[in-house]
C-alpha cells in the first residue's frame, strides 16, 4: 500500500508539475520540455489536489524560469485542464525567449495562471518588459489565444507605458542616398 501511494504520490505531482507550465508568452517547443523545480520545501494535498513549493522557488521549463517565494499549483477535482498556478513573491518574477528572438519579462507581488482559459494575472506592482518597451500598473492581465493584454492602475495610481520605436533599417550601414525609415511602435 506504501508503495502504491509513493507512485500515486510522484505521478500527482509529476502531472501538477508539467500541467504548471506558462505558455503565455510561448517559445515554440517549451511546453514539450520537462519542468524542473527546486525549492527548500514542497508539500503535497493528494485530496485537494494542491502542491505547494516554498522556500526561493525556482521553476524552469524551456526557455521560461521563474522565481518565486512560493507557488502552488493546484488542479480543482484532479482535472489537470483545469490547472491553476499562482506565484507569489517580493517579487516574483518570469522570463521567457518568444519565437521571434525576443525575451520577454516581468514581475509582481503575484502571478495567476488558469490554464483552462488561458488567462494571466500579474497582482501588485506589475511589470511587463520587452526589449525596452514596458507596462507598469497595479494589475496587468493577458489573454493568451486572443492576444488581449489590459493594465490597470488602482487609488490615484496610473498606469505607465513606455514604447520604443522599431529599430531604423539598415541600422550602422552607410548610405549615400536616402533611406526609407519605418518607426512602428510595439507593446508586448
Amino acid at each position: 500500500m506504501k508503495s502504491k501511494m509513493k507512485n500515486n504520490l510522484k505521478f500527482l505531482t509529476l502531472s501538477l508539475l508539467l500541467a504548471a507550465s506558462l505558455p503565455a508568452f510561448a517559445l515554440t517547443g517549451d511546453s514539450e520540455k520537462p519542468v524542473n523545480v527546486d525549492s527548500e520545501n514542497q508539500a503535497l494535498d493528494m485530496q485537494g489536489n494542491v502542491a505547494t513549493f516554498t522556500g526561493n522557488v525556482i521553476v524552469t521549463q524551456g526557455s521560461i524560469k521563474i522565481t518565486a517565494d512560493k507557488v502552488v499549483v493546484t488542479r480543482p477535482g484532479g482535472d489537470s485542464n483545469k490547472t491553476i498556478v499562482d506565484a507569489y513573491g517580493n517579487p516574483a518574477t518570469f522570463y521567457q525567449l518568444q519565437d521571434n528572438g525576443k525575451p520577454v519579462k516581468g514581475h509582481a507581488q503575484k502571478m495567476h495562471y488558469e490554464l483552462a482559459k488561458d488567462f494571466v494575472e500579474l497582482t501588485d506592482n506589475a511589470y511587463l518588459e520587452q526589449l525596452d518597451s514596458n507596462v507598469k500598473g497595479d494589475r496587468i492581465t493577458y489573454l493568451v489565444k486572443e492576444q488581449k493584454m489590459q493594465a490597470y492602475g488602482s487609488s490615484g495610481k496610473r498606469v505607465t507605458t513606455i514604447l520604443v520605436p522599431s529599430q531604423l533599417q539598415d541600422k550602422g550601414t552607410q548610405s549615400t542616398g536616402p533611406k526609407r525609415v519605418t518607426n512602428q511602435l510595439w507593446l508586448l
